[in-house]
């Protein structure tokens, strides 16, 4: 089922004139998704490359994933999400996702898996899986293929696990501690959290530290 926070939608009931509507256009210029300015270091061709697939994984994932989005997205991009019952709302909109452009559906039966987001490839910028167990690999060729022709992202919350072959780009965090404590007092404000990058597409590993949540609640530079 869709839901973006207004309605919910039977992944059998899905309007093919919708998704025309929500189908992105593409440019020739178009081809790299921007990121947060403190994530450059781990993209140097300056940003994500549509047709590719990304996961995330270790401290903080989700949280990179939706700062990532909210860049990425701007103000006209949409991004769906499959099988993430939990992914935080409250956070996406601190971090700046909107949410009125973020459909949230529920996981397919495993039958149905590969058709309904080879369906939402077709119409959305980013599709972000958190499959229940792991993908085929004809499943996982023909998405990819998909994903390359329509200009999309596949975002792995689940760092791709699931997935039978290596990523494009793997960003996994590891908590660095928290600022913000003083001696027996305070309130937890900042992650400092060292994200490594490293994939098929990268040449070899990246890393840079950032704050996240920084100040305000945003991904912040790690001073």
């Amino acid at each position: 089922m869709f839901d973006t926070g207004r309605m919910v939608v039977g992944t059998d009931q899905l309007d093919p004139a919708l998704l025309e509507q929500l189908r992105p256009v593409t440019l020739t210029g178009e081809q790299l998704l921007e990121v947060p300015e403190p994530l450059l270091p781990l993209f140097p061709w300056g940003g994500i490359q549509r047709g590719w697939s990304v996961g995330v994984a270790g401290d903080g994932a989700w949280s990179l994933a939706l700062a990532i989005w909210a860049e990425a997205l701007g103000v006209e991009g949409w991004v769906a999400v499959v099988g993430a019952p939990d992914l935080g709302l409250v956070s996406a909109s601190t971090l700046g996702v909107r949410l009125d452009r973020l459909v949230v559906v529920e996981s397919p039966p495993s039958g149905e898996w590969s058709t309904v987001v080879a369906s939402l490839v077709e119409s959305f910028d980013i599709v972000a899986i958190d499959p229940a167990g792991p993908i085929g690999l004809r499943d996982a060729r023909r998405l990819s293929a998909r994903v390359r022709e329509q200009g999309a992202v596949l975002f792995h919350l689940d760092g791709g696990h699931s997935w039978p072959s290596a990523l494009d780009l793997t960003l996994t965090g590891c908590s660095e501690g928290w600022e913000g404590i003083g001696r027996g007092h305070g309130f937890l404000a900042s992650r400092r959290l060292a994200i490594d990058a490293i994939g098929r597409r990268t040449g070899r590993p990246r890393s840079t530290s950032v704050l996240l949540p920084g100040p305000g609640g945003r991904l912040a530079v790690s001073g």
